[in-house]
């Protein structure tokens, strides 16, 4: 097989008055997604997702314009070497960022088509259904505590038992949100608190970080994430090194060197890569085993659409080190608009395997006119 067409798709969900989302880091009116869609000479397609086009969507059709000098006749028999292809052809200008989430999308995107004409699921071509894998509710946006203790508490009726919220704008207020929350959930609810900082304009100061962090080990914790700046790998370790609750991150690294750092500086518990943000499933395995060799667990980041959730899965399902991923609850018809299968699950966030071939989702002429891309108005750090 090989590659003949390479095609961006901007895509957003757009919220409308009534539904805007609402959260301590601004308004988010549209959910925007950016995708990737190859062509091979068989007429075959095949989908990815950029992970980090919730946010930069537009700077994707520039570098998949760039990379179709290298993409544009290569051939995909073997899907895991398309993200070493293109890495070695553009280390001079695409070690990183979104361009390393292109490149993860294309890889996605060569797996699909390989396993549609397979008429195989991808993870039985990755490697086969090695391990048992469940997922956890993430979400908890809102900017009052009846409102995330509300989301909280209609996650467990839906079956989660690990349930992530995010935090406040402050350490006093989102401990004063964490005793909201613990009076209000049932008792067996596990909780994982997301401080943001990862991405902040403004991270917090240690001082606040550990205040949050000590509150924590009073709840039926899980782990604490992203509780520094993404560039600040030393205030990982020292956080990790004052609490017992496990801490993890980055979600944002795009690239091995970055969780090299980040394992070395023993600043996690647990790692959080995502398929769709740091350069397909080969560097995503990669990092996996780089983290357990140290001991590390891994959980993978999934917020975007159907395409990313699918891509993780498949190769969560595939890898044995991997048990537990995240699932976006926050509603998303443009999410599941792009799932040719819904997902399965059982009480306690255990996860059905897929069935259909490749990654099971579906673009089609409908979803492109139904969800237009809006510019702006979608995940916009304050």
């Amino acid at each position: 097989m090989i590659i003949t067409a390479l095609r961006p798709v901007l895509l957003s969900n757009d919220y409308g008055p009534e539904s805007t989302l609402e959260w301590v880091g601004g308004r988010i009116e549209t959910w925007d997604a950016a995708l990737v869609e190859i062509e091979t000479d068989d007429g075959t397609t095949g989908l990815g997702e950029v992970a980090q086009g919730i946010m930069a969507a537009e700077a994707v059709p520039g570098i998949c314009a760039e990379l179709e000098t290298y993409t544009l006749g290569m051939p995909i028999d073997d899907p895991s070497s398309v993200g070493d292809t293109l890495r070695a052809k553009t280390a001079f200008w695409a070690r990183g960022g979104v361009a390393s989430g292109v490149v993860g999308a294309i890889e996605v995107a060569a797996w699909d088509a390989v396993g549609k004409r397979a008429r195989q699921p991808v993870f039985e071509m990755i490697g086969g259904a090695r391990t048992r894998v469940d997922c956890y509710a993430s979400g908890g946006l809102g900017t009052s505590f009846a409102e995330v203790a509300e989301w909280a508490t209609a996650q467990y009726r839906d079956g989660y038992r690990i349930i992530k919220f995010r935090a406040m704008a402050d350490a006093a207020t989102t401990i004063d949100l964490l005793d909201f929350v613990d009076q209000s959930v049932p008792p067996d609810t596990r909780i994982v608190l997301d401080l943001v900082q990862g991405c902040a304009s403004e991270p917090w100061p240690l001082n606040d970080i550990l205040a949050v962090g000590t509150r924590m080990e009073s709840s039926n914790a899980v782990w604490l994430e992203e509780p520094c700046h993404a560039d600040d790998v030393p205030g990982y370790a020292a956080v990790r090194e004052r609490l017992s609750v496990p801490i993890s991150g980055i979600e944002s690294f795009s690239n091995r060197s970055d969780f090299m750092r980040l394992l070395e500086h023993d600043g996690v518990d647990i790692v959080q890569p995502d398929v769709s943000m740091m350069g397909g499933p080969r560097q995503f395995q990669r990092v996996v085993s780089d983290a357990a060799t140290r001991g590390v667990r891994t959980v993978p980041h999934i917020w975007g659409t159907g395409v990313s959730l699918m891509a993780n899965l498949h190769v969560a399902i595939a890898t044995a080190d991997i048990s537990l991923i995240e699932r976006c609850t926050i509603p998303n018809p443009l999410r599941e608009a792009l799932m040719a299968e819904p997902l399965r699950m059982s009480t306690g966030g255990r996860l059905e395997n897929p069935r259909l071939p490749g990654f099971g989702v579906a673009l089609t002429p409908e979803v492109e006119r139904a969800f237009p891309y809006q510019r702006g108005r979608g995940h916009v750090i304050r």
